[in-house]
């Protein structure tokens, strides 16, 4: 049987921590925050998949082979998760049907499935499933965690994982 693993994911790129977070609004709606850095071949392959504001089987059926192709060329996760927001939330701030709430909520939706897309399957050396856990903290607690992981000489993820299944080993 498999081990499963949590990846703790906070703050990947710009654009999704933009995408998840309660983006203000302009007067005109949907507020998608400035374009990152253009990465053309995400873009074009990203561009292609990503059409509509409405995610139905079909697109993600090719959100999916996009991924899969971007991944094979060796296109880092965190870039084609940032590229492939910056494509769709134009597309969601231009649907006129949609309220501003319902328009965030599209985007956060979104966001939420592709980084789960795209991080699962894990790492093919890594031989488990991985879940991504979306946890909102406060700045304070941010910073701990930071400080905490930088003594211990561990990453972010590494010291949170760890932190959880001490506390878990603990009960």
């Amino acid at each position: 049987m498999r081990r499963r693993a949590i990846l703790g994911s906070l703050g990947l790129t710009a654009s999704l921590a933009v995408a998840l977070a309660a983006a203000p609004a302009r007067s005109a709606g949907l507020d998608c925050g400035p374009p990152s850095a253009p990465q053309p071949e995400a873009d074009t392959v990203l561009t292609q998949a990503i059409l509509s504001p409405r995610l139905d089987e079909k697109a993600s059926t090719a959100l999916a082979s996009a991924v899969r192709r971007l991944t094979s060329a060796g296109v880092p996760r965190a870039v084609i998760v940032d590229r492939a927001v910056a494509a769709y939330c134009p597309l969601v701030a231009r649907d006129g049907s949609l309220t501003l709430d319902r328009q965030r909520e599209a985007v956060r939706r979104f966001a939420s499935t592709l980084t789960i897309l795209v991080y699962d399957p894990p790492e093919p050396n890594q031989g488990e499933t991985a879940f991504i856990l979306s946890l909102p903290v406060r700045p304070a607690l941010s910073l701990q965690i930071d400080a905490a992981a930088a003594k211990a000489g561990k990453t972010r993820d590494a010291w949170i994982l760890e932190a959880i299944q001490a506390r878990l080993a603990g009960d």
